[in-house]
């Protein structure tokens, strides 16, 4: 796949390249700030009081010092990506759940891509799903993670990665999150870094598989896309752009060929 940023920004793109861009703007501002972020910075030092006195604790603390920033980044880069799929649902409005019990716009949403089956699934979502699980096993305080994916049968295989993702969001906003630390040599790595870039991935792949569902007849629907990246140029359909818009070139190629 490309890059993060640059998939967030193809997706945009997309968004632009329709007739409803009006109606899109507002997701599509989001995933602009989103694919914009390049660093976030930090200094966690400049106020722990601590620091100076204990030389280990001191070379905990600079490995952490370095470990936040990313973390940071890639959790800044998540939650714009999420204001972006609250906004699309707000468009695409999907069913309510059946069950009056089960039902929520998250919920809903993830209900809806359950009728996407492996067959017609974006099948990076599911790489990525199934990624998001095992380094939520390796993470601190995403034990509910196991939880969500459980629920199979009910969301699918396309809507249980949303899901599943719904519990990092909740973390984050209800101030439960655990923040990560570096590893037991002191460097500054963590799964919980990739755990959040692969849980943006997911968001990212159900907001393409919720604009499949809107979008009347989208294997049919032609629009011209530039993108910056340069991987997708010129007329496609709509359909292919939402489902490849995340590929490399020769991934792309290979996908085209099959079409």
């Amino acid at each position: 796949m490309i890059q993060l940023n640059d998939h967030i920004a193809t997706l945009s793109h997309v968004m632009f390249s329709t007739d409803d861009v009006v109606e899109w703007s507002g997701v599509y501002q989001w995933l602009q700030i989103a694919a914009s972020i390049e660093s976030v910075s930090l200094d966690t030092i400049k106020y722990n009081n601590s620091f100076g006195w204990c030389s280990p604790s001191d070379e905990f603390d600079l490995a952490r010092d370095k470990l936040l920033p990313i973390f940071a980044e890639k959790l800044a880069i998540f939650n714009f990506v999420w204001g972006a799929l609250e906004s699309t649902i707000d468009i695409v409005k999907p069913p309510k759940n059946p069950d009056k019990s089960k039902r929520g716009k998250i919920r809903d949403a993830c209900f809806w891509l359950s009728t996407f089956n492996r067959a017609d699934s974006i099948p990076e979502l599911l790489t990525e799903t199934t990624m998001f699980r095992e380094l939520a096993q390796q993470s601190i305080g995403y034990e509910r993670v196991e939880t969500r994916i459980g629920e199979l049968k009910e969301f699918g295989v396309s809507g249980v990665g949303l899901y599943a993702v719904y519990e990092l969001r909740n973390l984050f906003a209800h101030g439960s999150m655990e923040f990560p630390y570096p590893d037991g040599e002191n460097n500054p790595v963590c799964p919980e870094i990739s755990l959040v870039e692969t849980a943006t991935r997911i968001v990212l792949f159900s907001i393409q598989l919720l604009m499949l569902k809107h979008f009347p007849h989208p294997d049919d629907y032609e629009v011209f896309l530039t993108t910056v990246t340069g991987h997708i140029d010129g007329d496609i359909k709509l359909a292919d752009a939402l489902r490849m818009c995340h590929l490399e070139v020769n991934q792309l190629e290979a996908q085209l060929t099959l079409i």
